[in-house]
């Protein structure tokens, strides 16, 4: 008889960012994951983020839908006449 057993914890973190947060990291990732990275290693060292290399990336990613509502948003209050927030 043969037989396995596979384990695994995984978690999702939520977060809800305002308006102005979440401009600051579309800001904050605008030259990409790559050069913020090699900035980061140059200035701050690899101690903290060199685990963490590939979720940064992925991170960096997903910040880029935020651009897009964003200017879902922008495009909206145009439409509105309404100023922009920021």
């Amino acid at each position: 008889m043969k037989s396995s057993v596979e384990s695994s914890i995984s978690a999702k973190v939520y977060m809800v960012l305002e308006e102005e947060e979440a401009r600051a990291l579309v800001s904050i990732t605008a030259y990409g994951a790559d050069q913020f990275i090699k900035c980061f290693f140059e200035h701050l060292g690899k101690a903290y983020l060199k685990n963490h290399v590939e979720g940064l990336k992925s991170l960096f990613d997903s910040i880029r839908s935020i651009k897009y509502e964003l200017s879902k948003i922008d495009k909206a209050r145009a439409e509105f006449g309404k100023p922009e927030k920021i």
